[in-house]
């Protein structure tokens, strides 16, 4: 390996990510394992950085660490994977128009139930109880969390 190598430490601070999700990148297949040193400690050069930091903004753009393994072996192997990455990366932009319309749903729900509040809070005497909670609809659908967490490991 030529050029400088650095620590787990030192190489997941410069990548943004954590030592546990370089342990994990290496786990998945979308890291090469790394080689160690004669006490067995991990040593990282420029490009593992390099390949880090794509890792980490393709997993942020919503790819899979699996779908990024597969690229990566391709693109490792000699067989460019831009077709498949284009396809996949289609599939994440519909995924996400399908939420926006969920939301947009939801949130029309969520305006109506106000308003229904506002009408009944306008006709309940003050101190006494308007009962709101029973005027939320039942609808699982629209209240679910619409929006996945980001899949992350740090």
């Amino acid at each position: 390996m030529s050029g400088k190598t650095l620590g787990i430490g030192e190489a997941s601070r410069r990548a943004g990510v954590s030592p546990d999700l370089i342990r994990y990148y290496e786990r998945v297949g979308v890291l090469p394992r790394a080689p160690r040193t004669a006490g067995g400690f991990r040593y990282y050069s420029e490009e593992t950085i390099a390949r880090l930091l794509l890792v980490r903004n393709a997993v942020r753009f919503g790819f899979t660490t699996k779908e990024l393994a597969g690229f990566l072996k391709a693109r490792d192997s000699g067989r460019p994977p831009c077709a498949s990455v284009r396809v996949a990366g289609e599939r994440l932009l519909a995924e996400m128009d399908e939420q926006l319309a969920r939301l947009h749903e939801a949130r029309a729900a969520m305006a109506d139930t106000l308003a229904a509040w506002d009408a009944r809070l306008a006709r309940t005497p003050a101190g006494t109880p308007a009962h709101l909670l029973t005027m939320v609809p039942d609808t699982p659908h629209k209240n679910q969390r619409l929006v996945r967490p980001p899949r992350r490991l740090r």
